[in-house]
């Protein structure tokens, strides 16, 4: 009889994974076959592209930890986090996501269950973080800290991944994921319209709350959320999460995968058609949007930045690509501990921020060793490298772009001029969300002349969801060596004429100074 049965919801499955977990990669998930696989995803695992081994992603609701829970994150990496032998490259290392989540490699399933018991000591879990489910909820990491802040959303973060955690039949079995970003700050740090459901600081009648958009994501077919004309108070925002994801079950297309995303939901009906049937299983009206009162984009929170509370600051550091070592982990939580009140952040751009750190420790906290290894590139431009999981772990995953960002932003240093955004993606998917950066890269094969395949990328350009765009391609299948020297001519171009735009404007209007052959065959063909 099989252990797995397509009714098992998350707790279901974790009680089975800690009862037959022992027994292998080989006699429990290879003999349940795939839907053991597919049900694993409700306890955040994933089958990595190494046999019998997994992705654990960890939920941790605005990016929020502690001393303990880092110090048990770096427990778990040293102890859990091994590189089977016949894999190359770093291994004991944990990777910030772009969703504020941490995500660990050549996970076995016979540890599962002593890793949960270690991260559940802490308050951690793994529930949901995976799969057709209500994913980790994203939130301005530095909720309750910033001194211009509308109001701390923190609380309703917790409150709402809390809901979808303790009632597992609520968040599951979706036509696909589902992904909620709630924030309270003037700053659009959680890249908000690029969510299934966005709430957004705003204000109606005297009253602090927020406005709604709904159907945004990236992807094949990249869509900004639409605003749905709708006010919630704090208290009512968990009850329209809920709404919205028991409408997605109700009109979603659970059979075309690849155009099952709330998004096509949205695009469908409309976002009017959308709104009347929330508040059908809202089951109250919805008044229309308050004033919003996001003002500026999103802020990389790195170095020290004065809280609202006097006499403190938060300290950013620049964590390359988002990989963390377990010492690394452990060495984080220390300073976490010796300079700051014991809070550690995790960004949407893959950095750690520490919290409550008094003045007069700034420039000791700066000169700690682990503040110059999180960010060794600090010289260059694209030194902040967003860079998603890609090969060698990622099914989808083209080649290692981790890597080429870093190497990009080495190549980069020096040439001087103010930073902008790099977002490398290793697939489709866009994980890294490179339409929404300055410049955006994206793994393809390409053939060169020798009709060889070689790594390339396709290059997006001009992404500013703040002004409500995302970027535009404007080169395909350009081979990795190029694009390192199209981007530094770009640079120099900027330098010399970008007076009053960003980067990615500039390189949006300007093009690729290079010649594509993609490009050429594309217009040869019109």
């Amino acid at each position: 009889m099989a252990v797995f049965l397509p009714t098992d919801n998350a707790l279901d499955v974790r009680e089975k994974v800690i009862a037959n977990g022992g027994r292998g990669y080989d006699d429990f998930v290879a003999a349940e076959g795939k839907i053991a696989i597919e049900k694993l995803r409700l306890v955040g695992l994933y089958d990595d592209r190494q046999d019998g081994f997994f992705m654990l992603r960890v939920r941790i609701p605005g990016g929020r930890l502690n001393a303990d829970q880092t110090e048990a994150l770096g427990a778990v990496v040293e102890k859990h986090v091994r590189r089977p032998p016949n894999e190359t490259g770093p291994e004991n290392f944990a990777e910030i996501t772009t969703r504020q989540d941490v995500q660990l490699h050549w996970i076995r399933i016979d540890e599962i269950a002593s890793l949960w018991g270690t991260l559940e000591r802490v308050g951690l879990n793994s529930f949901l973080a995976c799969g057709d489910t209500v994913r980790n909820v994203t939130g301005c990491a530095l909720g309750g800290l910033l001194p211009d802040e509308v109001m701390d959303a923190s609380g309703i973060v917790d409150e709402v991944s809390r809901y979808f955690v303790t009632n597992p039949e609520a968040g599951v079995f979706l036509p696909r994921k589902f992904k909620v970003s709630i924030s309270g700050s003037v700053e659009d740090c959680v890249v908000s319209r690029i969510n299934d459901l966005a709430f957004t600081p705003a204000r109606k009648d005297g009253r602090i709350g927020f406005n709604v958009a709904a159907g945004g994501g990236l992807s094949d077919y990249p869509r900004l959320a639409s605003d749905l004309d709708a006010f919630v108070r704090p208290e009512e925002v968990v009850g329209l999460v809920d709404a919205c994801v028991r409408l997605y079950k109700e009109i979603g297309d659970y059979q075309e995968k690849a155009v099952n995303r709330f998004r096509a939901v949205v695009a469908e009906h409309g976002p009017q058609e959308i709104r009347d049937r929330l508040v059908r299983h809202f089951g109250a009206a919805l008044p229309a949007a308050g004033a919003d009162l996001v003002r500026r984009p999103g802020d990389d929170h790195l170095g020290p930045r004065p809280q609202k509370q006097a006499g403190l600051s938060t300290f950013g550091l620049n964590v390359l690509v988002g990989r963390l070592s377990g010492p690394q982990l452990r060495e984080l939580a220390r300073l976490a501990r010796t300079y700051g009140d014991g809070g550690v952040r995790l960004t949407q751009r893959q950095n750690a921020v520490l919290t409550g750190v008094p003045a007069a420790r700034v420039e000791a906290l700066a000169r700690e060793a682990l503040v110059a290894e999180a960010n060794p590139i600090a010289g260059s431009p694209a030194g902040a490298v967003v860079a998603c999981t890609s090969a060698p772990f990622c099914k989808f995953g083209i080649f290692d772009v981790k890597t080429r960002g870093s190497d990009l932003a080495t190549r980069l240093s020096g040439t001087g001029g103010s930073p902008f955004l790099l977002h490398v993606s290793g697939c489709k998917a866009s994980c890294a969300q490179p339409q929404v950066a300055d410049i955006g890269l994206r793994a393809t094969p390409a053939m060169n002349e020798e009709e060889a395949y070689v790594e390339a990328f396709d290059v997006c350009a001009g992404g500013n969801l703040f002004g409500g765009r995302l970027g535009h391609w404007i080169a395909y299948g350009v081979p990795v060596d190029e694009v390192y020297e199209g981007i530094r001519l770009l640079r120099q171009e900027y330098e010399r004429n970008g007076d009053g735009e960003t980067f990615g404007e500039f390189a949006g209007r300007r093009g690729w100074p290079l010649p594509s052959r993609e490009i050429a065959r594309l217009e040869d063909a019109q």
